[in-house]
């Protein structure tokens, strides 16, 4: 289960982020892919620039954004950690233009939203489309807590 403690009820919209075509990377588009389909509008598919999509994530009023991305923190393959922009300056990130943590900075205050990003340990961040075996897991069980918490928010 996702360690999300003390986000804000309320509308919350979900951010994927990473590269499709560097394996692991791919980690934060395919959740998006997968809760696309049930919440087409709370649920975004950024790829690897994030910052072309702040107008539309403002317009969609969050109370919280959710940044879905592969990083390499030193953890397990397939390990998952939650983190506020402040934490997120040790993570460190793949292939962005620009620093995650900066970007936080700017949807929070663009939206007045608690932006947190959902990280999952990279194995594997070489040319390639498919997810190794412990992100493509990791990729199931952010899908599934995020769906279940999006689902309940969609029915207050």
């Amino acid at each position: 289960m996702l360690e999300l403690d003390g986000l804000p009820g309320g509308r919350v919209v979900v951010v994927g982020i990473g590269n499709t075509v560097r394996s692991d990377d791919g980690a934060g588009a395919a959740v998006a892919l997968r809760l696309k389909a049930d919440h087409p509008d709370v649920v975004f598919d950024a790829g690897p620039a994030p910052e072309n999509y702040i107008a539309p994530i403002r317009r969609s009023r969050p109370s919280a954004v959710l940044l879905v991305d592969a990083a390499d923190f030193g953890g397990a393959p397939g390990e998952i950690r939650t983190a506020r922009s402040d934490d997120v300056e040790g993570l460190m990130m793949g292939t962005h233009a620009a620093p995650l943590s900066m970007f936080m900075r700017v949807l929070n205050a663009e939206t007045g939203a608690d932006v947190r990003l959902v990280a999952v340990q990279a194995a594997n961040t070489g040319f390639g489309e498919t997810l190794s075996a412990e992100v493509a897991d990791a990729v199931d069980s952010v899908t599934r807590d995020l769906g279940r918490l999006l689902t309940e928010r969609k029915a207050r």
